[in-house]
Parts: structure tokens; C-alpha cells; sequence
């Protein structure tokens, strides 16, 4: 099974626009996928434009969405603070079957964070933990702007350091005009840096619902080599 957990730079970078033309790719390329946001935060139960509704409907609307987003906490906070307050802590166990329950049968799971790899799920448990015990490989999104390089090494550092193999680093247009000299020079440079890290430009994608100009992208952007079933050799 091709089995990855994507995780941003921060908040804001393109995590779901990215996990979501990932999984169009998948099946495009024919595969059956899972596409899950373990815990979102700061959404309305039946709210179309969340990014758990956004990812079943990359999967193919198959799945419940209580199922997609098992958990769902009404303030925008980090899930630890969100679950607190609202007095229901996350049960990693219990989204550990909630995640098996939903991959089971499938060709690939696609496994959306939620702010960057360290953000807090509980006091002791964060997305790198939670990724390194479903075994997850990684995708970086980091939004193409001034300070990037910074906050891509770092979470790279961090992924390394917590024992997850990185699959790439998916570079993410934040608009439609292409932006100034620190985006126009940030690729070159990040490739450069991250290396032997696969470092891959995104475009800015107008409508994130659309399934075509996504797998389009990812298509043209190179992500085949982020979806590649390795299983066979052990990685």
C-alpha cells in the first residue's frame, strides 16, 4: 500500500490543495485511495468548503465524512488547545482505528495534517509521532514565499530527526500573479538545499474542487515520483 502523510510549513501553505491532487493523481493512475484529515479544527459540521469535504470528494465521495475527519472541534486552534477547551481530548488510539477502518481495502491512504509536523494532538503526541505509527512517508507543502527556506529545512530537520522518510517537497504557489524575487528564486535555491530531497513546483490552482486541472498539475509538476509504490523493496 502506498501510504503518506502530508504536512505543511504552516498554516496557509496549500496542505489540502496539494493532499488533493495527490489523491486525484492516484486515481487517475488507477488506484483506490483513503483521504483522511484525522482532527480539523474551526469548521461547521456540514461546511462544503472544509478541508475534510474537500478531500472525500478528491477520494471520490465514498466515505463518510465522519469517517474522512473522525475528529471535528468547533474553535480554529491547534487540536490539543481545540480539545481541551472543548473538553473532549484526543484518543490517538482511537484515531489509529479510525485510520485503520478507512485505508482497509485500499490500493493508497493520503493522510492530511493539520498546521505543521509538530503541531500538538494531545500534551504528548504530535503529527510526527502520529505519521511515524501509521507509517507513513511524508510531503512537505511549503507556500512559495519570503522565509520558506527557513521553514522547509526546519520541517525537513524535524522529519528526519523523528525517523520519517521524506518522499519530496511540494513548492506551492500562493497566487496567480507569480509573485516577487523571493518566489522566483525559491526553488532553485530549496533544491539546492534539501537535496537529495525532491523539491517540485505547484501551481496556483483557481478551483480546488476541480479533479482534472489538479491531477493535470500534479502530472505536470512531477508528482509521480511522490506516489510511487515502493512497498516492493521495503521503504
Amino acid at each position: 500500500m502506498i501510504r503518506i502523510g502530508v504536512t505543511g510549513t504552516d498554516t496557509g501553505a496549500g496542505k489540502t490543495v496539494v493532499t488533493s491532487a495527490l489523491v486525484a493523481l492516484l486515481r487517475r493512475r488507477g488506484c483506490t485511495v483513503a483521504a483522511m484529515k484525522p482532527v480539523e479544527t474551526g469548521r461547521e459540521p456540514d461546511d462544503a468548503t472544509s478541508d475534510a469535504a474537500l478531500l472525500r470528494g478528491a477520494a471520490g465521495g465514498v466515505d463518510r465524512i465522519d469517517a474522512v475527519r473522525p475528529i471535528l472541534l468547533p474553535e480554529p486552534l491547534a487540536p490539543w488547545i481545540a480539545a481541551e477547551r472543548a473538553g473532549t481530548p484526543v484518543d490517538v488510539d482511537a484515531l489509529g482505528a479510525a485510520f485503520r477502518r478507512l485505508s482497509t481495502g485500499r490500493d493508497a491512504v493520503v493522510v492530511e495534517g493539520a498546521g505543521g509536523l509538530l503541531v500538538p494532538l494531545t500534551r504528548e503526541v504530535a503529527f510526527d509521532e502520529l505519521f511515524r505509527r501509521w507509517g507513513l512517508d511524508v510531503v512537505i507543502v511549503a507556500g512559495n514565499r519570503l522565509g520558506v527556506l527557513n521553514h522547509a529545512l526546519l520541517t525537513l530537520r524535524a522529519c528526519h530527526g523523528a525517523g520519517l522518510r521524506v518522499r519530496g517537497i511540494v513548492l506551492n504557489a500562493l497566487s496567480s500573479d507569480g509573485g516577487g524575487l523571493a518566489e522566483r528564486t525559491n526553488l532553485c535555491a530549496l533544491a539546492d538545499l534539501a537535496a537529495p530531497v525532491p523539491v517540485l513546483p505547484f501551481p496556483w490552482i483557481d478551483d480546488p474542487t476541480d479533479l482534472h486541472a489538479l491531477a493535470d498539475a500534479a502530472e505536470t509538476a512531477g508528482f509521480d515520483g511522490l506516489i510511487a509504490d515502493e512497498s516492493a523493496d521495503g521503504d
